[in-house]
């Protein structure tokens, strides 16, 4: 039995928070350092697990607020996307 992932452009999370892709989000998380900085590029849903496809485009680090590259992509549960001290946080 195969899985098939289906694709969507807006989903709402559990906290009723509206992501959608080309948000840009910000990692709140005070032990992560540099401050990753991500932009939604998808978001896929396998079965009932949604998340999202997040593009990395750069780090702030923390101790000189200097900007510092990174190109990654990550997939994080849309649940986890609301904003909390310690969590994530919606950037313009």
């Amino acid at each position: 039995m195969s899985s098939k992932n289906i694709h969507h452009t807006e989903v709402e999370n559990k906290r009723g928070t509206a992501i959608r892709v080309g948000q840009r989000w910000a990692d709140n998380n005070p032990s992560r350092d540099p401050i990753r900085h991500f932009t939604i590029t998808d978001i896929e849903q396998v079965y009932s697990s949604r998340q999202a496809v997040c593009h990395i485009t750069h780090g702030v680090a923390r101790a000189t607020g200097e900007r510092v590259p990174i190109d990654r992509v990550v997939r994080i549960d849309v649940d986890r996307l609301h904003p909390v001290s310690t969590g994530y946080r919606q950037v313009t």
